[in-house]
């Protein structure tokens, strides 16, 4: 390998890494976000009577954000605008099996000014992260987010990092058990070619229901994703 060459990965190297430290930041908010919830003994009612005709899984993303979120982000730097979040945002992608251009609704959106440092100050990369309500012991919908990245080469700069989160209602259920069965799933899946299993990953002192894992699109690219296992056992009712 030249020395251009060694430069150029060494360089991409760099940015990857301070581009995961800087995803790392945002969940790290995610979870503090998540903990305050519970610090607050929040209870969300999830009856029609209460949230209208509002999608459950969007009713907690949108309690999530707005109530706690958004101010998170801004603490965490304070007197800055580094982060811009919001919900619903539509970013297009051409899809890699149809060749065709599609609208993708993202559940939540976040960007982060520090990223352009290293993606170009033109550029205006964002982080994506797919929610997702775990009622039951299947992880279908949950893989088949995974599933639908693999197949999609997004017009903006999309960062090769993405995030799943999952509201977990049901109290026999564990990040443990839900993680072992979505690499089961992975693992007899044909359509999605894992590179690395889900496993542990430590991202806030305190909360260990982090995971990351490691996947190759349709047109070879690699991408990671972020899981993040959040117990709304004893935060909602129906």
């Amino acid at each position: 390998m030249n020395s251009n060459a060694s430069n150029f990965v060494k360089k991409r190297r760099e940015k990857i890494s301070l581009t995961k430290k800087q995803i790392k930041d945002i969940l790290t908010c995610v979870i503090s976000s998540y903990e305050k919830i519970i610090t607050d003994k929040i209870v969300y009612d999830l009856s029609e009577k209460t949230i209208g005709k509002i999608k459950k899984e969007d009713y907690l993303r949108n309690r999530l954000v707005d109530d706690y979120l958004e101010n998170e982000l801004c603490l965490f730097e304070d007197g800055t605008d580094r982060f811009t979040v919001n919900k619903e945002v539509s970013e297009e992608y051409r899809g890699l099996v149809d060749d065709k251009l599609h609208n993708d609704p993202i559940d939540i959106h976040i960007v982060d000014k520090a990223q352009k440092n290293s993606w170009g100050k033109n550029t205006k990369p964002y982080f994506a992260i797919e929610c997702k309500r775990l009622t039951s012991s299947s992880v279908t919908e949950y893989v088949t987010d995974t599933k639908k990245i693999t197949e999609r080469n997004y017009t903006k700069l999309r960062l090769p990092f993405e995030g799943q989160l999952a509201f977990i209602e049901n109290p026999s259920l564990t990040h443990i058990m839900l993680s072992g069965k979505i690499n089961q799933k992975l693992s007899s899946n044909s359509d999605i070619e894992t590179i690395k299993q889900l496993e542990n990953l430590m991202i806030k002192n305190g909360f260990d229901a982090s995971y990351l894992s490691e996947h190759k699109k349709k047109d070879c690219s690699l991408f990671s994703i972020f899981h993040l296992f959040l117990d709304y056992s004893k935060i909602i009712q129906n």
